[in-house]
């Protein structure tokens, strides 16, 4: 028995949907459906009720995901109790998009796990192509990526060819953030208009839409300075009031560091998510900071 099927068939009772379901573990709803049906074929009865509302767990599926859970706990307890990697030291290698929150989690990861450790750590923030490349090529053995959800299908495609595991991390819509002093800092409901009176600071990477021959990101403004990397975004907002910028949701803690407001501001979906080669299996110290972002993004204002 196949214990990521176990997997898929908890998350189905959690989700109640296949649909929802595979949208989480992002595979397609056939295969999962597929997958389900196999595994009821083989324990030999059904494990879920099917309806036009959803999916609910049989008396029998009940007891067989309660026990399913167990296994797959004890599965991880298993995993925990073999690992093999050194107390005294700590060792990342990760590749992840400019972002604030990624960046506030990063630093709480090390405030609890390096402590009296010896660390080697290297936090990349690459684009989208250059982090799949470098979990290609196996010079870090983790990476985030951000794409737009309209590109889903064609950055899932590109993953299961190039045999990598996706598991998202975050969906957001993109915030503005400006300066607390900015004219627009107190309206409740912005425009394009009134956006197009200030200057848009603008630091999106090309790889993707390059990769999927769309055309490059642009400024939406037509006032905008690019820059080549997020890092110095927030402090040239709180310098410059009449700036403003589209960014995933920031921190209260940042926005408040740099005197920052968040609005928002309708504009595509996003979702940020992690990969690694299928064959891999994460380590305690990877899963600590994958634990340590999906608990800074959940404290998000997300809009």
């Amino acid at each position: 028995m196949n214990l990521n099927i176990l997997r898929y068939a908890i998350e189905v009772e959690k989700s109640r949907s296949i649909t929802g379901a595979a949208k989480q573990l992002f595979i397609s709803q056939p295969n999962l459906s597929r997958d389900i049906r196999e595994l009821e074929e083989e324990v030999g009865f059904s494990i879920f009720t099917r309806s036009s509302r959803g999916v609910v767990p049989t008396d029998r599926g009940r007891e067989f995901l309660r026990l399913a859970k167990k296994a797959v706990q004890q599965y991880q307890a298993l995993e925990h109790f073999c690992a093999r990697e050194e107390h005294t030291s700590l060792s990342l290698q990760v590749c992840v998009p400019g972002a604030e929150y990624i960046r506030a989690a990063f630093s709480s990861f090390l405030s609890r796990q390096a402590k009296g450790r010896i660390l080697s750590a290297d936090y990349r923030e690459t684009g989208t192509m250059d982090a799949i490349q470098a979990v290609c090529q196996r010079s870090v053995p983790l990476a985030l990526i951000r794409f737009p959800d309209r590109c889903e299908r064609a950055v899932l495609s590109l993953l299961k060819r190039k045999e990598l595991s996706c598991e998202a991390i975050f969906h957001f819509e993109p915030a503005v953030i400006m300066s607390e002093r900015h004219a627009l800092a107190a309206t409740s409901v912005l425009t394009a208009e009134m956006l197009n009176r200030s200057v848009e600071l603008f630091c999106e990477e090309d790889s993707l839409a390059l990769y999927l021959n769309e055309p490059l990101p642009s400024a939406q403004c037509e006032n905008s300075v690019r820059l080549r990397e997020s890092g110095s975004l927030c402090s040239l907002l709180s310098h410059i009031p009449g700036a403003f910028a589209f960014t995933s949701p920031m921190p209260d803690s940042v926005l408040k560091e740099y005197r920052l407001v968040q609005k928002k501001y309708a504009s595509q979906k996003m979702t940020d998510a992690v990969i690694y080669p299928e064959d891999a299996r994460l380590t305690r110290t990877e899963n600590a900071f994958l634990a340590a972002v999906r608990q800074t993004a959940a404290e998000l204002q997300v809009f």
